[in-house]
């Protein structure tokens, strides 16, 4: 699409996802909030305590729907709102990435009187786990609580009510409710006209109302609740249906979230946002024409595909939990990037790069920056997610794909021994000259993963060539990237480079710890990082979430046990109760910090990975290197589901255990390998 197109589609068709007054700004980005955790794990956050106008904005999503809520208050104390609804497969043209349906409601259709005055709503306590709860007080004798959560199985946002009489005598309450509803011409739309609507309802039903009012006394102490959906439709409007269902099976979704993988440590904070990544990654996957599509999200990226976010951060994590729909999902994506394997007689040499991303339910793709090393990201993921499954049908299900990828990586080794790409997963935005670490290393580690899975489909042959392939891209790594960069024996990105790059840390990531010390040291160098935040190159401030928490992960990994847990500790700090909660984000300046989905899976793998050093090192065998320090002597992980299993560990002092189908099993070492099929330490 021209740059004119674009920005034409983008103003007109694409309302901004955030509110410009919750938009960060550089000078906030780490004021102190007044949060706390409470005993539920809800992020409890005292507005009405702050000195002075704030805001944030929090991203939730059903099969459905997405919708990223603003909200805050003015510089009076009022309440600002605003809902910012997507609705993934209802399309608009030019049918690009970004051409997900999406429209901002601003103000509330049902209007509030108390004893004949208008309301004015002045916030006090938000409360966050999956839904967003705003309790406010008013200028009148009630208080006014407003909860938001996504519709599970609907396009729609449902915003929850409750209006309560805090004095001892009784008061007139006035409702006075009309739907409001704006049309997109159906010139602009695939397919008909689209409708964005709003609705109130007093009863638990969905229903077309044309206008809902209602009066009625409300006596000291009493509550009255109604309800606000907010949807978009095609055609015909959604049939009836049980908004209490929708409510319940939500609330039923974040408590699974919460209670089945469970991280015990004495730190709540490094506990709850462990669960609360669980969900938010958990959350963000669609039903399309095509299947489920786990989505990154963040106002732009629904009811597509990545290499990066989705085949290489978000997948290899849905074993550990178990999630039926996150597995289906993976299943389902890596089968959609079969039809784009150049599998015809050409020379590999000369055969097409897989694509970046499969777009528009999966009806097209985009490959805007070349070769990102995208085939490698994809052997990556998938060898990593058999070997969690481990399954043998899945194995000889996905096995000429695994090899059709791995057979393009080398074909791609330079001269020097190292894999060439067009670019990275940062898709150019800072210089990646045509071989960089972060291909070589992933092509490294998908290496070793497919000679494992080789056993289960008794190809010998390729095992004995990719054994060799990675001992000899291991050495060429260390020749080539590894340099004196800035004062630290780290890694250069790519020939050429001279500042200190965030992916420094892939190295430590897939175990190559040649130069762990000082890559650590630099990883978390003022050159790199301040405030809790990672730049992606020391001469830049942009940062990426994504990197740093690699880095976490890598520095377990290599060891690093003391580091690792300060300052993952301090990134929990930060995020859950800090200015913007409670999830990871995506860049700053670019992208507002917004909630994507993958980031969340990639600090859950930061625990299961990196603090208990889990991998799946041959069909049903779990390597487990708990990282022990005076801050986590003791540490558990329930309810694992590693190869379709259901276990747990725990670690201390004494060693580690595996308790599965009432049994525990035991080892005094502090790294062990555990056989499922023999129930055994090895």
């Amino acid at each position: 699409m021209s740059n004119k197109i674009y920005e034409l589609f983008s103003a007109v068709l694409c309302p901004a996802s955030f509110a410009s007054w919750a938009r960060p700004k550089a000078s906030d980005l780490n004021i102190p909030r007044k949060r706390f955790l409470n005993d539920n794990n809800e992020v409890v956050w005292n507005i009405g305590d702050e000195s002075c106008a704030c805001a944030d904005h929090i991203e939730m999503a059903g099969f459905y729907a997405s919708s990223i809520i603003s909200y805050g208050k003015d510089n009076r104390g009022k309440l600002r709102l605003m809902k910012h609804l997507v609705v993934p497969t209802l399309r608009v043209q030019p049918n690009v990435t970004q051409s997900s349906f999406s429209y901002n409601f601003g103000a509330s259709p049902a209007v509030i009187k108390v004893n004949h005055r208008f309301v004015s709503e002045y916030p006090k306590e938000i409360k966050i786990k999956g839904n967003l709860k705003i309790s406010s007080s008013t200028d009148t004798p009630v208080s006014i609580t407003r909860e938001f959560l996504p519709a599970v199985n609907q396009p729609a946002l449902i915003e929850i009510i409750t209006v309560c009489n805090n004095s001892n005598e009784s008061c007139n309450v006035n409702i006075a409710g009309k739907p409001f509803e704006k049309g997109l011409n159906s010139y602009f739309c695939v397919g008909s006209k689209i409708t964005a609507k709003c609705v109130p309802a007093f009863d638990d039903v969905f229903r077309k109302y044309s206008s809902v009012s209602r009066e009625f006394t409300l006596k000291g102490g009493d509550v009255r609740q109604l309800y606000c959906v907010y949807y978009a439709f095609q055609k015909t409007e959604p049939a009836e249906f049980s908004i209490a269902d929708e409510i319940a099976e939500r609330r039923n979704f974040i408590d699974k979230m919460f209670s089945s993988l469970r991280l015990e440590t004495p730190v709540k904070e490094l506990n709850a946002q462990f669960s609360h990544c669980i969900l938010r990654g958990s959350e963000s996957i669609f039903k399309t024409k095509n299947g489920l599509m786990h989505a990154p999200g963040g106002g732009n990226y629904y009811a597509a595909l990545w290499t990066n976010d989705q085949r290489e951060y978000a997948n290899p994590f849905f074993p550990f939990s178990g999630y039926a729909a996150g597995i289906e999902q993976c299943i389902n994506c890596y089968s959609l990037y079969e039809a784009y394997m150049d599998k015809s007689d050409k020379p590999m040499k000369e055969k097409r790069a897989l694509v970046t991303s499969i777009i528009c339910e999966g009806t097209d793709y985009w490959n805007g920056a070349g070769d990102r090393g995208d085939g490698e990201m994809y052997a990556y993921g998938i060898s990593r997610f058999l070997l969690e499954m481990s399954d043998e049908e899945l194995v000889r299900r996905f096995w000429d794909n695994l090899v059709w990828c791995l057979d393009f990586a080398l074909s791609r080794k330079t001269a020097d021994g190292i894999i060439a790409s067009d670019s990275d997963e940062l898709e150019n935005r800072f210089e990646s000259g045509d071989a960089n670490l972060f291909t070589s290393c992933i092509t490294y580690d998908a290496l070793g993963n497919a000679a494992i899975l080789a056993d289960a489909v008794a190809d010998s042959a390729h095992k004995a060539q990719w054994l060799q392939e990675q001992k000899e891209l291991r050495t060429a790594i260390e020749k080539y990237f590894g340099r004196n960069v800035e004062g630290f024996d780290t890694y250069r990105y790519y020939d050429g480079n001279v500042h200190l790059r965030s992916w420094i840390c892939m190295p430590l990531t897939v175990e190559i710890f040649d130069r762990a010390d000082e890559t650590v040291k630099a990883l978390f160098s003022s050159k790199l990082y301040y405030d809790g935040m990672m730049k992606s190159t020391s001469d830049n401030n942009t940062t990426w979430d994504r990197s740093l928490l690699f880095a976490l992960r890598g520095t377990f990994l290599a060891g690093k046990a003391e580091k690792g847990i300060e300052e993952t500790v301090n990134y929990c700090k930060n995020r859950i109760l800090g200015s913007h909660c409670p999830y990871p984000y995506e860049a700053y300046p670019e992208g507002n910090r917004a909630h994507l989905a993958a980031e969340s899976l990639l600090f859950a793998r930061v625990i299961t990975e990196g603090l208990f050093g889990l991998r799946a090192v041959g069909m049903n065998k779990l390597r487990i290197i708990p990282q022990l320090t005076d801050a986590c002597p003791e540490i558990s992980l329930y309810a694992i589901k590693l190869f379709s299993k259901n276990f747990n560990i725990k670690a201390d002092k004494n060693g580690i255990s595996v308790e599965y189908e009432g049994n525990e099993y035991h080892t005094n070492e502090q790294s062990a390998v555990f056989d499922f099929g023999t129930l055994s330490f090895l």
